[in-house]
């Protein structure tokens, strides 16, 4: 048939109609065609979204490809044997489905690949923000997939909107992520919050309201405000301050505030803090201070007007003259009618302040005692003269202002009564001119030394205000009369001007000149530990005495005022305090840096009108409260967060560290209990808490309850905190590793831990096991403060390991420390460690390698001022008897203990020959043992002084040994010892010749000197002062006048005429002493000898 677009179509049809008929009855087919499935076409399949997230779900295919052995293919229906499973474990892997094909035997077979995907966002914490704020997004959010593995995605991915800030409140913000074939949904929460004021704390400086403030989440924006109520009831309109907002902290003041209780409240934007209550005082009298008899200085608590004779009254005396300070904040008056060393009280009353009269009150002052205006100095040239009953010193006495502390030169005709307890004063009584007196000491024979004690009282005046000393004002000085001579050496004095005091623990002392601290200790007897005592075991001697009406003052201290070089606070035994407003009464012996000790006096009267209060109070850790007081406090009760007293927690008062002058008698320390009911016991739960405080009593509360401080209330802040303790190890030597912990740790006993939680283990490379080694360690020093514990081997390595007969040592092995879970507690908050393991074969640790290279000495360091030197090493070394454990070096040759360390100094002799001076080793200065002092057994500098020994010396340390057993060499350093100066001799001045009785001058001794002498001032040759005959004074009548030898008076008048009564000459043996300080008309000092014999009848 030809082929016809019909004919094709019928074609078509009976093909279609063919293959129905196959599908219908596909047996019937192959039967009667005999054509069967040749092969049947795999499937493979992959699927991403599992069963829940998925978009399009998972679909097996319904039907597969055939090929018939006609070379034909069909699509037949199946059926599958199984599922798709969808857990973690299938996930990037093939299941394999088989299923059963109509029409044959032949299984198809389904490759379905499950592809990763996502289950789940880990939404982020995001930071709260404040309203208005804008909330920072991470610029990725991590993705959880099926399998487990966490991946980061843009943030842009998740199609977020921009958050809502507009108020407070917590909010969640959606999101929407997409993958291949799923979608994961979800919300973000976020939370805007109102301000948050906290830790409110107002001061009160005059009539000036300052208020700081801690703010968290302030509004973009909001006004920073400081509302003021006058009155407590808030019931009128407040004065609004704009107050400062910046880094979250809020400052705001306000002056002119009128005096009364009034309240006050910050407020940021809508937000507002509680109200808190504040007080100006009322104007008052602060305080009244005399200034001698005639002048009274008052203060008032702030700046009045104007005052006025009339607004002043002091029963007893009159107010002539009223004279107002600059600020107006205090007046002197000037007074007269009062009496010294005297109790008065001054009224002030009808005091303008603001245009209104005030009446300010009473005070009470004492007026100076003498004692306080002069002090009688008493000087004596040179501190020490040699005991042979000729040699001398002059001594000075000046009477002095002690406001000043200079010279008072309008005393004139003021008596003096001298005194000696060895040796000879050339007069018993001198008589003070323009503030000055001079007499000469000579020494008397001795062969032990001696200390001569010298005493001056005022006993005659004219009439006037110095009639008042007669009696109150002496003096008193040291010399010592010495076997041996000595080089003279310049004087220094040290006087008490006044002392003060406005705490009943203590005394300030003001100095005439500044001193160090080190100086009154060792006068004072503070310098050296009393074992025993109840505070802080120092005790001052007699030299310091502080005394009131109900007995003596103990002082355990000195503390240094760095402002004022010139003045030191004397702290008290905390049970023998001052009594508040009573007169204290200080005698004290200072001795300076040239072994002169003076005697001097003060008093005052203590008034405290201060109440302690609290300045701050601060969180230590999760279990701790610093609290700083505004002064020294002798007690005061607690209450946490209202409702927790004394009996949970330890309240721990500091006091005064002599040692290092720290002052910490302001400060409580305030300890939990381990019973503390806090979300973890004995401990604040993080956040913000409360501390009550009252009954606070300083010193002077003790004898005057007016000094009970009031209640108050403030807040504190504690931060959150849990970080476990962690340790760290450095392997200092191979007998020697420091452990260091993260943490201070709570009741830790680390030697009581050793062998036990805390382990040295040793790497067995037979069992491959790590084996308890700490048989062979101990722990030599544990310190609290750093956190650092030393462990250090007992026995060396090589009788460790046997050395001798193993050929094995420690480099051969690995080492460890172990610490187990728990064995430690970190004291600041409560938490416990997890198990540490230390590696101590660490790379570069000097435990992996033999030691073959010997410590070397880095430096030879002198301690200032003394003969002592510090020796600093490359690593730890071993000094016999100075290390805990020696443990010797075991070899070949047996036993080897280190060497004996030996230190020597050598210099050369007044001959230039050197010589060798031993030393000794005096102690490791540290836990390292790689520092240790040394010192010269001799002193160095006595010799360079007094025997003419070279000021050039070398110290030499030799035979010192590491940890395992290296020699160091010998190392030496270099150092200049300067020979203390001593004051030249300006030209010579000389006693040429002494004669008496000489033709026509009977009764009368000559001195011939080489040079003219003076004749006025201090070194005027015709005072009688100024020479002893035959060991005592001049007598009664004598006179004394000057001549000159070559009628050439330019250079001076060279001769001295003491005429003496008759018979006061002896025909043999008299001997004149002349004051081996006197200077020559051009200063020159005298020189060459001083005791002459008097030649009787030579021309």
């Amino acid at each position: 048939m030809a082929y016809t677009k019909k004919s094709n179509k019928l074609y078509a049809a009976a093909a279609a109609l063919a293959v129905t008929a196959s599908v219908v009855a596909p047996v019937a087919a192959d039967a009667a065609s005999k054509v069967s499935v040749k092969y049947i076409e795999p499937i493979l399949m992959k699927h991403a979204g599992g069963s829940k997230y998925a978009v399009k779900k998972l679909t097996l295919p319904t039907k597969v490809k055939v090929k018939l052995t006609n070379g034909k293919y069909e699509m037949r229906s199946v059926k599958w044997n199984g599922t798709v499973k969808f857990e973690k474990k299938y996930i990037n892997k093939f299941q394999v489905l088989y299923g059963t094909v109509s029409g044959t035997s032949k299984k198809a077979i389904l490759k379905v690949e499950l592809q990763n995907y996502p289950v789940d966002v880990l939404e982020p914490v995001l930071e709260p923000v404040a309203v208005g704020g804008k909330v920072v997004l991470p610029s990725t959010i991590s993705i959880r997939y099926k399998s487990g593995i966490i991946v980061k995605r843009p943030i842009s991915k998740f199609n977020l909107k921009t958050p809502d800030t507009s108020k407070a409140g917590k909010y969640k913000l959606a999101y929407s992520y997409k993958g291949a074939n799923s979608v994961v949904t979800g919300s973000i929460s976020y939370e805007v919050k109102a301000a948050n004021i906290m830790n409110v704390v107002g001061s009160v400086d005059d009539q000036t309201l300052s208020v700081k403030a801690d703010v968290m989440y302030a509004a973009a924006g909001a006004m920073a405000e400081l509302l003021i109520y006058p009155g407590k009831d808030m019931s009128k309109a407040p004065i609004v301050v704009k107050g400062s907002l910046s880094n979250g902290k809020f400052m705001a003041s306000q002056g002119g505030i009128p005096e009364g209780t009034h309240s006050y409240v910050v407020k940021i934007g809508d937000v507002k803090s509680a109200a808190m209550d504040f007080t100006v005082a009322n104007t008052m009298l602060t305080s009244a201070k005399a200034i001698g008899n005639k002048k009274v200085e008052v203060s008032f608590s702030r700046a009045v007007d104007s005052a006025s004779v009339e607004n002043f009254k002091i029963a007893g005396g009159t107010v002539t003259a009223v004279t107002l300070s600059p600020d107006k904040k205090s007046a002197l008056l000037d007074v007269s009618g009062l009496e010294y060393d005297k109790d008065y009280t001054v009224e002030a009353k009808g005091i303008m302040i603001g245009g209104v009269a005030r009446d300010l009150g009473s005070m009470s002052f004492m007026t100076q005692g003498v004692e306080n205006l002069w002090m009688l100095e008493v000087s004596p040239k040179a501190s020490t003269i040699v005991a042979n009953g000729a040699d001398n010193t002059e001594v000075t006495f000046l009477l002095k202002d002690k406001a000043t502390g200079e010279v008072d030169k309008n005393a004139d005709d003021i008596v003096l009564k001298l005194s000696t307890s060895f040796g000879a004063l050339a007069k018993d009584r001198v008589t003070i001119q323009d503030g000055k007196a001079t007499v000469i000491l000579t020494s008397e024979f001795s062969n032990t030394d001696l200390e001569a004690m010298i005493r001056a009282e005022i006993i005659e005046t004219a009439a006037g205000d110095y009639k008042n000393l007669i009696g109150k004002i002496s003096g008193e000085t040291k010399v010592k009369f010495s076997t041996i001579a000595v080089t003279p050496a310049p004087i220094e004095m040290i006087n008490v001007l006044a002392a003060e005091s406005n705490q009943a623990d203590r005394v300030t002392v003001f100095l005439d000149k500044a001193v160090s601290r080190e100086l009154l200790l060792k006068s004072f007897g503070l310098d050296k530990v009393m074992q025993g005592l109840h505070e802080e075991d120092y005790l001052a001697n007699d030299n310091i005495q502080i005394e009131q009406f109900d007995g003596m003052k103990r002082v355990i201290g000195i503390k240094a005022i760095p402002s004022n070089p010139k003045a030191f606070e004397l702290i008290l035994d905390k049970e023998t305090p001052l009594q508040d407003n009573a007169v204290v009464k200080l005698t004290a012996k200072i001795t300076s840096s040239t072994d002169t000790e003076v005697k001097s006096k003060a008093s005052f009267k203590l008034t405290d009108a201060r109440p302690a209060e609290v300045t701050s109070v601060k969180a230590v850790g999760l279990n701790q409260l610093e609290v700083k007081f505004s002064e020294a406090v002798d007690s005061a009760k607690f209450k946490i967060d209202g409702q927790y007293g004394e009996k949970y927690f330890k309240v721990i008062h500091y006091g005064f560290d002599n040692k290092t002058g720290v002052d910490r008698r302001d400060t409580v320390r305030i300890m939990l209990n381990d019973d503390y009911p806090g979300v973890k016991e004995g401990y604040f739960a993080a956040g913000k808490h409360s501390l009550q405080v009252w009954d606070t009593m300083d010193f002077a509360a003790l004898s005057d309850e007016s000094n009970i401080g009031t209640t108050q209330n403030l807040d504190f802040t504690v931060a959150a905190d849990t970080v476990k303790p962690t340790a760290g190890v450095v392997v200092e030597s191979p007998e020697q590793f420091r452990l260091m912990f993260s943490k201070g740790l709570k009741n830790a006993d680390i030697l009581a831990l050793l062998d036990n939680e805390l382990k040295f283990e040793r790497y067995n490379s037979n069992t491959k096991k790590y084996e308890d080694f700490s048989e062979y360690v101990n722990v030599t020093s544990y310190n609290k403060e750093t956190g650092e514990a030393v462990l250090e081997l007992m026995k060396d390595w090589t009788e460790i390991y046997d050395t001798v007969n193993t050929k094995e040592n420690y480099y051969n092995d690995k080492f460890r420390i172990t610490l187990e879970k728990g064995a430690i507690q970190a004291e600041a908050n409560g938490e416990k460690n997890d198990a540490l393991v230390l590696d101590l074969s660490y790379e570069g640790s000097p435990l992996n390698t033999p030691d073959l290279k010997s410590a070397e000495i880095n430096t030879i360091d002198r301690v200032p001022m003394t003969n002592d030197f510090v020796v600093m090493m490359s690593e730890p070394v071993k000094i016999r008897d100075l290390d805990e454990y020696n443990t010797p070096l075991i070899n070949a040759d047996g036993v080897v203990y280190p060497p004996k360390t030996t230190v020597e100094f050598i210099g050369k002799n007044k001959d230039g020959k050197i010589v060798t001076i031993d030393g000794s080793v005096v102690k490791y200065t540290d836990t390292t043992d790689k520092n240790f002092q040394v010192k010269a057994n001799e002193s160095l500098q006595r010799l360079v002084d007094m025997e003419g020994y070279g000021e050039e010396w070398k110290v030499v340390v030799k035979s010192l040994s590491d940890d395992v057993g290296n020699t160091v060499a010998t190392a030496t350093h270099d150092f200049k010892l300067m020979k203390t100066p001593v004051k030249p001799v300006l030209t010579p001045f000389e006693i040429v010749k002494v004669s008496a009785n000489e033709k026509n001058e009977k009764d009368v001794i000559r001195v011939k000197f080489t040079e003219g002498v003076q004749y006025s001032g201090m070194y005027d040759a015709t005072s009688t002062a100024n020479y002893v005959l035959n060991g005592k004074a001049l007598p009664v009548g004598t006179s004394i006048s000057l001549a000159d030898s070559d009628d050439n008076v330019s250079n001076g008048l060279d001769i001295v005429k003491i005429k003496v009564p008759a018979g006061t000459l002896k025909t043999l043996s008299n001997v004149i002493v002349v004051n081996k300080d006197l200077q020559s008309y051009d200063n020159s000092v005298l020189t060459g000898g001083y005791e002459k014999a008097v030649l009787l009848g030579l021309n």
